[in-house]
């Protein structure tokens, strides 16, 4: 990740003062290790500067809180991703980053009133607070079956391919209306996300994710001939009376499965991850059950999923915090960062489950373009973790284990997380 002090993008890491990740290294690396140093680093420094992404994009970056806040209701930064091609001048176009993007077309993340209200009025419905709650007992079952299939002696297992996306998959399938036997491409599709970077299969993910577009299209056109009581039957239906293209329907289910699948397993991974680092706090949670909703929500605002929240752009020349940024031009808000700021949460680098502050976190945004499925990501990690660790005392991080971050630059979660599950108790 480089960064510039003018229009002119450098290409090494700040000098004065220094990173405080690591110094020696590019700062892309130096993202990649810590990313939460870096945006600290940032944040105190350089609150809104011009940087080179990691992945080859130009943008602004914003990683204060009252910058951030104002940015995620500010309607000068609009969401259409077709409307300013020149921001994505750089990007690889043959990488995975590339691939989702140019694949999401007119999605809840990168539309603007009033096509972001159809859409998401077309599938808010499945993720109220009441609706999710119905989910519980599912869920439940879900949680149970995958811990049934893990053996419970000292051999390492994956929890993350093994465990948690399992979980996301298959409680979006099952919302959705993915027919089972459908099910192990999109649970395909999504362990390859998760593993590009350490097997860099550029092709068989691009094949994987065609394949789900595939599948999607055929479920819309089958649900526009036959009536189906299912969330797809629902979004279908409504989005086809408001004249909505198929393939725009079609990249909304796209984008549902993709922000449903992805945050909510990295998410748990990452709070079983940080459990497991604090012995005394899993020790807690485990003896008083009743604390984990309010640690769940210190760990969404401590080591939430969504390092950065989705594509703006500037529609207009606008200031923020002193500085302009030109019409047209990329913008990043930093959840992560905004996340950890002193200047709104007292001690913010301490993972404290008892603070009364952690309630304005903004881990799933802000706004009209807040996470949908907020209610439904809590009640997966809140019946997951209780759970695993219930059924598991003697859960514990593999030895030798080496716990590696993804580098996508908008999600915050491990590669994998290999654990020993110990003897299970009965």
């Amino acid at each position: 990740m480089t960064t510039g002090n003018s229009a002119e993008t450098r290409a090494t890491a700040p000098t004065e003062p220094r990173c405080p990740a690591d110094p020696g290294a590019p700062f892309d690396d130096a993202f990649h290790l810590a990313p939460h140093a870096v945006l600290a680093w940032f944040r105190e420094h350089r609150p809104v500067a011009e940087v080179l992404l990691p992945n080859g994009l130009r943008a602004w970056l914003l990683t204060r809180d009252d910058d951030v806040r104002a940015a995620l209701g500010d309607p000068r930064l609009v969401h259409d991703t077709r409307r300013f091609p020149e921001a994505w001048r750089g990007l690889d176009w043959n990488s995975p980053a590339g691939d989702m993007i140019s694949a999401y077309g007119r999605s809840l993340s990168s539309a603007d009133p009033p096509e972001h209200d159809r859409y998401h009025a077309a599938v808010a419905g499945a993720f109220t607070a009441r609706r999710t709650e119905e989910l519980r007992p599912r869920v439940q079952e879900i949680v149970d079956a995958l811990l049934d299939q893990l053996a419970g002696g000292d051999e390492p297992v994956d929890l993350l391919g093994r465990f948690a996306v399992p979980l996301s998959v298959t409680v979006m399938c099952e919302i959705v209306g993915v027919p089972e036997p459908d099910r192990p491409d999109f649970l395909d599709f999504v362990r390859r996300t998760v593993s590009i970077d350490d097997d860099q299969d550029v092709a068989g993910l691009r094949a994987s994710a065609m394949r789900t577009f595939e599948l999607l299209s055929l479920y819309v056109a089958q649900r526009k001939s036959t009536l189906h009581d299912d969330l797809m039957g629902e979004v279908t239906a409504r989005l086809a009376k408001d004249g909505i293209p198929d393939e725009d329907v079609v990249t909304v289910l796209f984008h549902l499965f993709v922000a449903g699948f992805d945050t909510t397993g990295a998410f748990i991974g990452n709070m079983v991850e940080g459990l497991l680092a604090r012995p005394r706090l899993l020790a807690a949670v485990r003896e008083h059950p009743e604390r984990l909703t309010h640690t769940i929500e210190e760990f969404l605002r401590f080591d939430g999923s969504a390092r950065m929240g989705v594509w703006r752009f500037a529609a207009q020349d606008i200031e923020v915090g002193g500085r302009r940024i030109p019409a047209g031009s990329l913008v990043v808000v930093s959840l992560a960062a905004a996340n950890r700021d002193p200047a709104r949460f007292t001690d913010a680098d301490r993972l404290d489950p008892e603070r009364a502050d952690n309630a304005g976190h903004l881990a799933f945004g802000r706004g009209r373009h807040r996470c949908t499925g907020a209610a439904l990501a809590r009640l997966e990690t809140e019946v997951a973790v209780s759970t695993l660790i219930r059924r598991h005392p003697h859960l514990r991080i593999a030895t030798d284990a080496t716990l590696r971050r993804r580098t996508v630059v908008t999600l915050n979660g491990l590669r994998r997380l290999p654990v020993v599950l110990g003897p299970a108790d009965e």
